[in-house]
């Protein structure tokens, strides 16, 4: 989950009187961190961990889209299984490097990136049912 600096970054910027924000302005004042909301719910029976998937250069973008585009934020891919066994099955195209997983605008220089980042970060990822059904 990013730090609310973060989304500060944009939003000391853009649209800072709505009112639909001031939580996002109130925790960075404070130096607390954002009470999330969720747009997605998956289903209880599924484990799903953001962090491995941070760690392992998956950039917000591949699941959630364009947020810093969006004036309320919605869901744009489906998270279905398939959308999920597609990514673990081919990492390669949505993989980036570390300091670029919050930057929604990164863009691959080569096909051969995500294969040089699935190695140098060892993107292994399983699909057997267990990894997600818990």
């Amino acid at each position: 989950m990013p730090a609310v600096s973060v989304c500060m970054g944009c939003h000391a910027q853009i649209w800072t009187n709505s009112a639909e924000l001031a939580p996002v302005r109130a925790a960075y004042f404070a130096g607390a961190p954002l009470a999330w909301q969720r747009v997605t719910r998956l289903p209880e029976f599924v484990f799903f961990d953001h962090s491995i998937h941070v760690k392992k250069g998956i950039g917000c973008v591949s699941c959630h889209g364009r947020v810093d585009q969006m004036a309320q934020v919605y869901a744009v891919k489906s998270l279905t299984m398939q959308f999920c066994l597609d990514c673990h099955r081919a990492p390669e195209k949505e993989l980036r490097p570390l300091d670029r997983v919050t930057d929604m605008e990164w863009s691959a220089s080569s096909p051969a990136t995500g294969a040089a980042l699935a190695r140098e970060l060892s993107v292994h990822p399983a699909t057997d049912c267990s990894t997600c059904h818990r």
